[in-house]
């Protein structure tokens, strides 16, 4: 890998979010194999950090600004037990 001057981010999958998107690197949950193998072709690295964990944590700042935008007339409720339908075995 070369040196890093622009780095992409994008949760969830980031594919179609960062396509003509110009980095060094991209940051995401997930890509098609054949996105990542233009994105190397093409001189870019790629950091897959999966799906839905690359979107949980950004799901209590979610709230707050419904919370914000909708008042206290509606309760939203961020599951403790939600996690990953995927497990890498």
């Amino acid at each position: 890998m070369s040196d890093v001057s622009s780095v992409a981010v994008c949760a969830g999958s980031g594919s179609s979010v960062l396509h003509g998107v110009s980095a060094d690197l991209y940051v995401t949950g997930e890509m098609s194999h054949h996105d990542v193998l233009q994105a190397k072709h093409t001189g870019h690295s790629v950091i897959l950090c999966e799906h839905s964990n690359t979107e949980r944590g950004y799901l209590p700042v979610l709230r707050e600004k419904l919370m914000q935008t909708l008042g206290s007339g509606v309760n939203i409720i961020v599951s403790k037990t939600d996690d990953d339908p995927l497990h890498v075995v």
